[in-house]
């Protein structure tokens, strides 16, 4: 079996953006991604100058190592390609719900069933809906600059971009208003992370008309992200139709 090849063995003592690009564009070419190597070397870059926001792993690979840079590069492509579809429920729901639902709402016990294996699929959906928002704005804001901190590994920042101040900006995306608890909201307390989010979960109004002004004149919109879910969900449904089952 052949190894799997890795980038060249050059250590380097501080950061090196062309170092950090020319791994990327050997991990990137060598997995058909090569239009991603830029996006993944200023996310390095962006850490780079503000270790705080990467994720806190005792042993997460250093970004001068080009060991690790082949190691980030190869999770920043993971979670790039990393499909986004509703799966099959795995958990069983409470026989106690259906009781309190007939009991309060005077549901019928086959209702009561038809409801709950519903709500199952639905929350199922509802998890699927921020990661979308995340993929339905890298697909226009990386032409305009911005890079996605896809793979799991920048802490509280979902897209990055060097303003033309030459400062960072970070913006820290949310489907809901009432989706983050507060040790996540801690994190963002006393840094220039931008928040925004979709959705207002008391009025079921959407958010788009509150971009933050270095978002704006994208054509951002409810409408436009409504399309690309439905383009997207119907590419991976044809995707995973044509997928042969494993064995």
């Amino acid at each position: 079996m052949t190894p799997r090849k890795t980038a060249p063995e050059t250590t380097h003592l501080r950061f090196d953006i062309v170092l950090a690009r020319q791994v990327a564009l050997y991990v990137m070419t060598e997995l058909g991604e090569e239009n991603l190597n830029e996006s993944f070397a200023q996310v390095c870059n962006y850490l780079s100058e503000d270790a705080a926001r990467h994720s806190r792993k005792s042993n997460h690979p250093k970004l001068f190592d080009p060991v690790g840079l082949d190691h980030l590069a190869r999770k920043y492509l993971a979670g790039y390609r990393q499909s986004i579809f509703p799966s099959v429920p795995g958990t069983q729901p409470d026989d106690l719900v259906g009781l309190v639902m007939q009991a309060a709402y005077g549901y019928t016990p086959e209702e009561t069933e038809r409801i709950k294996f519903e709500h199952r699929h639905a929350m199922i959906a509802e998890n699927c809906v921020g990661a979308l928002l995340e993929r339905y704005l890298e697909s226009v804001l990386r032409t305009n600059g911005w890079h996605w901190c896809c793979g799991n590994f920048v802490k509280a920042v979902d897209f990055v971009r060097r303003g033309n101040d030459g400062k960072w900006q970070a913006l820290q995306i949310k489907n809901r208003d009432n989706s983050e608890n507060s040790s996540s909201s801690a994190i963002r307390h006393g840094t220039e992370i931008e928040k925004w989010f979709r959705f207002f979960s008391r009025t079921g109004k959407t958010n788009w008309e509150n971009l933050p002004e270095f978002m704006c004149g994208y054509g951002l919109s409810e409408s436009d992200f409504l399309g690309f879910v439905k383009s997207y969900l119907l590419r991976q449904k044809q995707v995973r139709s044509s997928t042969p089952p494993t064995t």
